[in-house]
């Protein structure tokens, strides 16, 4: 169906949209399958990506509107001509001619944070080791092998105190893991978190808390060494494909004087600018949209998590936490009621992992977590929740690069359906 087919269904007065801490996490209809009405016709539209048009325009009145405040959605299609030369070799890589023939791409952007993602599945073919694919044991023993190897091949981090370097205020213990200073830092305040386990796949809950513990109370002591340094980034690159120069599992965490990160601080603008224009909070409306398409995995009344329908790369979670503990500046000294407060956050963390890694066969993953400032700044925070973001790099033996320059000047190009992303999520 062309895009400009596809129209808002008036369907008399709405309810307003139920604030998200008081919906139940099936609250809308948009879990699993949308009745829709195109002129006199009455479908069933299936949670998919592709259907993005008429999941939106299934939407309740109030929260149509919502995301006409939040997204700018566009489907295409693309119409290649292959010469019959091509024709046999289609076939074997993609099923059928009709795939090539006959794509369709939606395309989405958030008009706040202007981030945008490619969506078409029939990416996700090309090249494609049909072999391989045939033996999944194979591979998961290939990628065992290769961390195996490279962890022999770079033992640094086995010993942390002689062979890395550490902090002005020295280094930060935890149960399961020990700080140290990044030997080539990106800022003045650069650190890691080297976990005690050097696979970095295998960590329990209570070692993933602790590394994220550990990661706070290095920026609070970063923070009180140097008080003009008030703007945290805690990030952790897994295995080379994610960026990591280094198998052993590790955190890295900046700390910044003058601003935040660009990102971070292109949230926290389109957080205020949203609450200027429509005095709404930005974080819990697009927790509502992502809700009622069906595409939440965790909620409770202090954060909630979805898939994103604009994500960087494959399979982008993002987990929202708006408990005020942690967004109204900390130190040092509030540090046991932080832990309490993030508790939650580093559990639902370490679910997401898990579930990306030993349900969906994530390998190769990016995180970050944006924390508001340890003190207080002259721009307003209040707007900001604290998020962390998740998302996949794709498979740890293949030579190709998952960034080219649509990613580095455009937008993601995504070829995993953020909706079966979601229903997998449920499924754990």
């Amino acid at each position: 169906m062309p895009l400009q087919e596809v129209r808002r269904v008036s369907r008399g007065p709405q309810a307003p949209a139920t604030p998200l801490a008081n919906v139940p996490l099936n609250g809308y209809d948009g879990g699993i399958i949308l009745r829709l009405a195109i002129g006199a016709v009455d479908s069933m539209v299936h949670p998919s990506i592709l259907n993005l048009p008429e999941l939106i325009a299934a939407l309740p009145d109030d929260l149509h509107t919502i995301c006409e405040r939040l997204l700018f959605v566009e489907r295409v299609y693309g119409t290649p001509v292959p010469p019959p030369s091509m024709q046999d070799w289609i076939i074997r890589q993609f099923g059928t001619l009709d795939r090539v023939c006959e794509q369709t791409i939606v395309k989405t952007t958030h008009r706040w944070t202007l981030e945008t993602a490619f969506f078409n599945p029939l990416r996700a073919c090309r090249h494609r080791d049909m072999a391989a694919e045939a033996d999944r044991s194979s591979i998961e023993q290939a990628q065992e092998a290769a961390i195996a190897t490279d962890l022999d091949a770079h033992r640094m981090f086995r010993e942390p105190l002689q062979q890395t370097t550490a902090d002005l205020f020295g280094r930060i213990r935890g149960e399961y893991c020990i700080s140290a200073s990044n030997i080539a830092k990106c800022d003045g305040w650069h650190g890691l978190v080297i976990f005690d386990e050097p696979h970095p796949l295998r960590f329990n809950q209570a070692q993933l808390c602790d590394y994220f513990n550990v990661a706070v109370r290095w920026l609070a002591t970063a923070h009180q060494a140097d008080t003009r340094a008030r703007y945290p980034l805690i990030i952790w690159n897994c295995l080379w494909k994610a960026g990591a120069s280094i198998t052993h599992g590790h955190l890295q965490m900046l700390l910044s004087r003058g601003m935040a990160a660009g990102q971070v601080e292109r949230w926290r603008r389109a957080a205020v600018e949203y609450r200027q224009r429509y005095d709404r909070r930005l974080s819990e409306e697009s927790g509502q949209l992502h809700m009622a398409l069906g595409l939440t995995f965790q909620h409770t009344e202090a954060m909630w998590g979805y898939v994103s329908l604009t994500p960087v790369k494959e399979r982008e979670l993002v987990l929202v936490c708006r408990n005020p503990l942690v967004a109204a500046g900390w130190s040092l000294g509030d540090l046991d009621v932080l832990y309490a407060a993030l508790q939650p956050v580093w559990q639902a963390t370490y679910a997401a992992l898990r579930a990306l890694i030993d349900q969906q066969g994530v390998r190769s993953f990016n995180v970050a977590v944006y924390m508001p400032p340890c003190a207080i700044t002259s721009e307003p925070w209040t707007e900001m929740p604290l998020y962390v973001r998740i998302i996949d790099r794709g498979d740890l033996l293949s030579h190709l690069t998952s960034i080219g320059a649509l990613e580095m000047f455009a937008g993601g190009v995504i070829t995993v359906d953020p909706f079966a992303v979601a229903a997998a999520m449920l499924q754990t």
